[in-house]
């Protein structure tokens, strides 16, 4: 478990940049997920979409324009969600760190 400390102690915090790209990238990861999915459903198993959705005029319904809408829709939302969850945990985290390498430094210094 040495090589883990190494690594934690060489990489870099989290900053704003970082966060950002962290957000926009599983958003935008996610995003093209539930847009494949929804294209793939579309082709698939177009009467899902049917079920799903009481339609008003099912002569100019297709199902995979419907898929790729949802989809991506959904995809970004819970793209972002899990971004800045990620964020947050990986802040708290290194705040938690932070304060526990500030009280060991007290604490040794207490102890001379």
């Amino acid at each position: 478990m040495a090589w883990v400390a190494s690594i934690q102690d060489s990489e870099e915090k989290m900053n704003i940049t970082k966060a950002l790209a962290t957000v926009v990238g599983t958003a935008i990861g996610f995003g093209a997920a539930g847009t494949a999915i929804g294209v793939f459903l579309g082709k698939v198993a177009p009467g899902f979409f049917r079920q799903l959705l009481p339609l008003r005029d099912p002569a100019n319904f297709n199902p995979v324009e419907l898929g790729i809408g949802l989809g991506l829709t959904n995809g970004l939302g819970w793209g972002l969600a899990v971004g800045i969850l990620l964020v947050a945990i990986i802040a708290w985290k290194e705040t938690r760190l932070a304060r526990m390498e500030a009280q060991n430094r007290v604490n040794d210094s207490v102890n001379k």
